[in-house]
């Protein structure tokens, strides 16, 4: 039996019919598939991961933050939590790339088909490799942009890795 709840916080009036129905067709089609649980959670307009943590009252270790990563001539996801950097360093070690830089906002519109603060976590809908921080895979549980900016994602952490098989490592560091 899957769980499927829409949490409701305060949030500007939009078609969300509309952007139900995409998340359908997209991201929670693939949990569906994989019968894994998770909640919609509504929220008012947001951009970044740290905007979602203040709208929802959530700790920013459960929330993803993710990044597109320029590795030599491939793009990876990065998913880390929202309170931390990322450690380019880490990166480059893990990949065992030559050279590592965050993608620029032309990147992401032109790789990944999207706009900039819709990034979702789940890299095999853009056919990338996902990395994800050992500091957010120890949570019971996260929140992660449901690829809309009014939409996140509440599943558990064991479900999301099931769904996505990530690489895990060190890739973010803490704040200074």
């Amino acid at each position: 039996m899957l769980k499927k709840k829409m949490s409701k916080t305060k949030t500007k009036k939009l078609n969300t019919k509309k952007v139900v129905k995409t998340l359908k067709n997209q991201i929670t089609k693939l949990l569906d598939q994989a019968k894994v649980k998770y909640n919609v959670i509504e929220h008012r307009v947001v951009f970044t991961a740290h905007d979602v943590g203040a709208t929802t009252k959530k700790k920013l270790g459960e929330i993803a933050k993710v990044v597109l990563v320029k590795a030599d001539k491939d793009f990876v996801l990065i998913v880390l939590p929202a309170g931390k950097y990322l450690d380019l360093s880490g990166i480059k070690k893990a990949l065992k790339s030559k050279k590592i830089s965050i993608a620029s906002e032309k990147d992401i519109t032109n790789q990944l088909k999207t706009k900039v603060g819709l990034l979702h976590p789940f890299g095999s809908q853009y056919n990338l490799k996902t990395l994800l921080d050992k500091n957010l895979s120890r949570a019971k549980k996260m929140i992660a942009s449901a690829g809309t900016y009014t939409h996140s994602l509440e599943l558990s952490m064991k479900d999301f890795e099931k769904v996505v098989k990530p690489v895990k490592g060190a890739f973010a560091k803490a704040k200074k």
